[in-house]
């Protein structure tokens, strides 16, 4: 008896329906991927921004320390010094090898920004000083002498009181590296406390 050879079904093409649900998965898929990588963009920023409002925060914090000191005690020998050991001990916490500048000066009373009465390098009536590790101050390179804080009205507009100014720079590390290795800068500027005319009101 013969064999009657298997007959195969007719291969039926998938419907037309079931190819668009295929591409719309794979659309839906890669929105996702793209959404998701945009909203992580958005938070690693959120956390980057967040991060450095703080940083700028503590050392604008540290740095109204320093002046708020320096303007209690401007006949002090140790004024300078004492200022800048403030804006550390207002950084605790803080990573200390990324102070890069305290600078305790002369400030010029005609500049908003409280500049240095010697020019943006700070090359006198200025004293300058670097950070340890450990949070340890230096000795502090240059000198303020001469500190006015003798009370008195303004000759020809010019107060006869100095201002001192504390300027302090620290190097961001972000967790994200948006915004990471820049350098914040505050400076704050308060006119020294006056004292009477006949006492010592002038450093030495």
């Amino acid at each position: 008896m013969p064999v009657r050879p298997r007959l195969r079904p007719p291969h039926r093409p998938a419907s037309t329906g079931a190819r668009v649900q295929r591409r719309e998965r794979g659309a839906v898929a890669v929105e996702a991927a793209i959404v998701s990588t945009l909203l992580f963009t958005i938070l690693a920023g959120v956390v980057d921004v967040s991060m450095l409002f703080r940083t700028t925060y503590e050392v604008s914090s540290a740095s109204r320390a320093g002046a708020r000191l320096a303007a209690q005690q401007p006949l002090a020998p140790t004024f300078a010094r004492d200022a800048a050991v403030q804006v550390v001990a207002s950084l605790e916490g803080m990573d200390y090898t990324r102070v890069t500048r305290i600078w305790v000066y002369r400030a010029n009373p005609n500049s908003p920004t409280g500049e240095p009465a010697s020019g943006s390098t700070c090359s006198t009536q200025c004293v300058k000083f670097t950070v340890t590790s450990a949070g340890v101050v230096s000795a502090g390179t240059g000198a303020w002498t001469g500190r006015m804080a003798c009370a008195g009205e303004p000759v020809s507009g010019v107060d006869p009181v100095d201002a001192v100014g504390v300027r302090v720079q620290y190097q961001h590390n972000a967790p994200i590296r948006f915004a990471d290795e820049q350098l914040v800068q505050e400076t704050t500027t308060m006119r020294l406390e006056q004292l009477s005319s006949s006492l010592v009101c002038v450093s030495s």
